[in-house]
């Protein structure tokens, strides 16, 4: 997790907008008047604690996260909006270093674990004391000889400094040791490391498993008990700086191109899991460390597919672990499960995947399912249950349907789910599921049903989402990618050949010509991203005299350095010609802002479905929306007529 990642997470926004605007809860959102524009009469000014952003609905038009407001209300830049706000989460802030480590002696750490690795193995394979280990995986577990192999699995032996000894031999020393989490240090009774005190093996009388990362290196160890009596039961390597827990998925190296291939990624809870799996021929498996699965293990997944299977437990904490534990919701409190649920589904709808869950028979786990029975674990897979289907048949387990109560409960848990779903074909086919399955008549579940808004206040419906429109050509961006990616390659287009003051003139001429905002880093809500803009349309206005890319590199936080040269370094395209370039970036820009408006869209009406209908506030928020509207209508023409522009003359 970055530093950024890190603040944002200790942050409540709310407090800190709360230290100059009086908020009032409306729902589970807050609103107020804007502090950035003069005005008495409108609170048109919103924060979402759930996304963790905060939007102006009128006359500012802008938004962002903790951090932009921050900038915005002090008139301070990254760094300083970084500074102060770590502060307050009590957060230490480290100069950026590229690479946390020399490669060489990264490269030497690698070496020690792969060293580490052999040395393992070859204690389960052949050393007398491994068969007890051995018998245990390939008799208890049910592991072939070819698995051990592949996955090349270990035993650690019942000593103090087997591993310690064999690597020391080998001409490593006592603080590379240290730096892979391969020994343990010696404490007081404070807990402190004693200086140059003690080291030992980390490791001793378990099963181990290398762990590695996305390239196939091996960075660290999970180790298994043998002894019922040890504890913990698994014991997984410390964070070092080869092993990131939250950057690195079990067996993902090896699952990659089956999970290609199936176009699906099943998530799992243990090693063992993964690797019965694999060694029985569902080899699209893989696990996290033990941890909710982070937006960084996220985006690795949905870089291969976009269809997430999340295996539960089947007894009834299941749903719960899988919130808790395995699914990909990070922010999760796992308080009560449909509003895990409802965070479920924004996540899906945010990473644009399609997130099923399975239950596995009570009692078992998935290696013991596929090891009795393959098929039936081939047919668990393929009856994944979308998110509001598993409530549905969750919330029902065990109770009595033919109860007025209980499916007037059900109905109202279930309800705002299925209005969290963004497609309307879907959400109206789940509404007649649930119909179906509570045996009431569909005009009780309406969102004016008085089921359907059972404790919630919902007043009215609302249109579904229209379709985004692309018109023909091309973009600089997969329409699909998520919000940070469109940013990511806009910004990396603008910085890579729009580099002379004037070179956005035909642009920004077309943008005006149908009222709508030339670009400028408000297009880039992403915080790091909005930052670096900043310093590009800087650049492009600078009176310096320095060449566009020169002022960048010099006036570049540090802060955001790392991102800046990701955004750089990648491998350049084959430009088009200036005029379809324009073209591609115009038609990029206005897709982007199209979904945008889609986002400010649902956020107001989530405002109207909590507000009295009587109110002022509610017309307030019915005059925002418009103005939402009419901001996409005029992006609809725009798109609709980018390809007869002449780029030239903005005509």
């Amino acid at each position: 997790m970055s530093t950024v990642e890190d603040v944002k997470n200790q942050i409540d926004i709310v407090d800190v907008v709360s230290e100059n605007v009086k908020l009032r809860r409306t729902g589970k959102n807050y609103i107020g008047f804007c502090p950035f524009h003069a005005n008495t009469h409108t609170p048109s000014f919103v924060v979402f604690p759930d996304s963790g952003t905060w939007r102006c609905f009128g006359q500012c038009s802008e938004g962002g996260d903790v951090f932009s407001y921050v900038m915005k209300r002090d008139g301070c830049d990254f760094q300083t909006a970084l500074e102060l706000l770590a502060k307050k989460a009590g957060v230490e802030l480290t100069p950026y270093t590229r690479d946390e480590a020399p490669r060489e002696e990264k490269k030497r750490l690698y070496d020690l674990m792969e060293e580490a690795v052999n040395y393992f193995h070859n204690n389960l394979t052949q050393h007398p004391a491994g068969k007890a280990a051995l018998t245990f995986l390939t008799e208890k577990r049910g592991l072939k000889p070819e698995t051990i192999e592949k996955f090349r699995l270990g035993y650690a032996l019942s000593s103090w400094d087997g591993l310690m000894q064999h690597l020391m031999g080998k001409g490593y020393t006592r603080q590379e040791l240290i730096d892979t989490g391969v020994v343990s240090e010696q404490r007081d009774d404070k807990g402190e490391v004693v200086p140059n005190g003690r080291i030992y093996d980390r490791f001793r009388n378990r099963v181990m498993i290398p762990i590695n990362d996305s390239r196939g290196n091996p960075v660290a160890f999970g180790a298994r008990i043998l002894d019922p009596n040890d504890s913990p039961k698994f014991l997984n390597s410390p964070q070092t700086v080869l092993f990131d827990k939250g950057k690195t998925l079990f067996a993902l190296n090896d699952a990659r191109s089956a999970i290609r291939e199936k176009d699906q990624v099943v998530l799992v809870e243990g090693y063992m899991d993964v690797i019965v799996l694999h060694q029985e021929g569902f080899a699209n498996t893989v696990c996290p460390m033990g941890t909710a699965l982070t937006d960084f293990q996220a985006k690795q997944l949905t870089r291969q597919t976009k269809h997430i299977v999340l295996a539960l437990d089947g007894d009834a904490a299941g749903y719960h672990a899988a919130v808790k534990d395995i699914d990909i919701i990070r922010e999760a409190t796992a308080s009560e499960m449909p509003g895990d649920s409802q965070a479920l589904l924004r996540q899906e709808n945010r990473l644009n995947v399609d997130i099923r869950i399975v239950t596995i028979p009570e009692g078992l786990d998935p290696d013991e399912v596929v090891l009795e029975n393959p098929d039936l674990w081939r047919e668990i897979i393929d009856n994944a249950k979308p998110i509001v289907i598993h409530m549905m048949e969750t919330l029902a387990k065990g109770r009595d349907l033919s109860d007025a109560k209980t499916k007037s409960e059900i109905a109202a848990k279930v309800m705002p789910l299925i209005r969290e779903v963004p497609n309307a074909i879907e959400r109206e086919t789940y509404r007649q599921q649930l119909a179906r399955f509570l045996e009431i008549d569909e005009s009780l579940l309406t969102y004016g049903g008085s089921l359907a808004n059972a404790g919630n206040g919902v007043k009215r419906a609302f249109p579904a989402k229209p379709r985004l429109k692309t018109s023909a050509g091309s973009m600089v961006f997969d329409p699909k990618d998520s919000f940070y990616n469109k940013e990511n390659e806009i910004l990396r287009c603008l910085y890579r050949y729009y580099e002379n003051p004037g070179s956005l003139a035909a642009i920004d001429r077309t943008l005006r010509r149908f009222r709508l905002e030339a670009m400028s880093p408000a297009d880039f809500n992403q915080t790091a991203l909005h930052e670096i803009a900043s310093v590009y349309f800087r650049a492009l206005d600078q009176d310096e005299e320095l060449d566009t890319k020169e002022f960048v590199e010099k006036h570049m936080p540090e802060s955001v350095k790392e991102v800046f040269l990701t955004l750089k370094n990648k491998k350049p395209d084959n430009p088009s010609e200036t005029q379809e370039l324009d073209e591609e970036i115009l038609r990029s820009l206005a897709f982007m802002r199209q979904e945008k408006c889609e986002y400010d869209k649902s956020e107001l009406q989530a405002l109207l479905e909590g507000s009295d209908p009587k109110s002022e506030e509610m017309r307030n928020f019915e005059e925002m929306l418009d103005r939402t509207i009419e901001r996409r209508r005029r992006l609809d023409i725009l798109i609709d007529t980018i390809n007869t522009i002449d780029f030239k003359d903005g005509k």
